[in-house]
């Protein structure tokens, strides 16, 4: 793949994001990995030749303008963007504060619309261009204890078709992948106590926990042209949890 192909990616500084630009950095992108915790992406920007990294927070919109101005006049404008920065925490609708309600949304819906709005109009002016915004299953079906998680990662996949339908004639693909229970620090509430870890693994069908690489591998067939005629899809990657 030629290097003009540039891959930003937020939330890389660990989990599900890492594995995605260290997943695109193999298939031959140029990476750009962004995440709001500037020793952690800069940690795996090491870890990952020839990538680049910048401390960000996908929440303000000012960062992220200075970051597209920046990028246009140094790496390039990147052909794909990938979303991936997002939080979770098990909450109680009784319970969850307007001040938790707001940073969840903020990162989770908001950032990404951040995002878009700051880098898609560079590949509509090229006429071609791939967004990938990583959602859950959460937003597919309820859950127990994640109402308002669910509900921003349920508007992350209809952002994303909207999106694919407004721009798709414009050349920018936009997909979802929306991944099951992966071993991060996010799925620390069940993975941290092994034997739930290995009595839930039993329910489904790929009999084990998912990995950072298996998210990684699900964006690397979008970021591609094997998916040419794939648009608004959302890639469930879940080990078979809601076959």
């Amino acid at each position: 793949m030629p290097k003009k192909n540039i891959a930003l990616v937020t939330g890389a500084g660990g989990g599900i994001g890492a594995g995605i630009a260290k997943t695109l950095a193999g298939d031959g992108f140029t990476v750009i990995c962004v995440d709001k915790d500037a020793n952690k992406v800069e940690q795996i920007s090491k870890s990952i030749p020839g990538s680049h990294w910048f401390a960000l927070d996908v929440t303000k919109e000012s960062e992220i303008v200075a970051l597209r101005d920046s990028l246009a006049k140094s790496i390039g404008n990147p052909t794909h963007l990938v979303n991936s920065a997002g939080i979770f925490f098990e909450h109680n609708l009784l319970t969850f504060t307007e001040e938790e309600f707001d940073l969840m949304m903020n990162v989770n819906i908001k950032g990404m619309f951040f995002m878009c709005k700051a880098f898609i109009p560079a590949m509509v002016t090229t006429g071609k261009g791939n967004v990938i915004n990583i959602a859950s299953t959460a937003g597919l079906r309820g859950g127990r204890n994640r109402p308002i998680y669910s509900a921003s990662k349920g508007a992350v996949v209809l952002f994303t078709r909207s999106i694919a339908i407004d721009f798709g004639p414009k050349g920018v693909r936009a997909n979802t992948v929306a991944p099951g229970l992966i071993d991060t620090p996010m799925a620390s509430w069940l993975s941290d106590d092994k034997e739930a870890l290995a009595k839930w693994e039993k329910t489904i069908a790929a009999q084990r926990i998912g990995t950072p690489d298996d998210i990684g591998k699900a964006v690397s067939y979008l970021a591609s042209d094997a998916s040419s005629f794939v648009f608004g899809e959302t890639l469930v990657v879940d080990g078979g949890g809601m076959a």
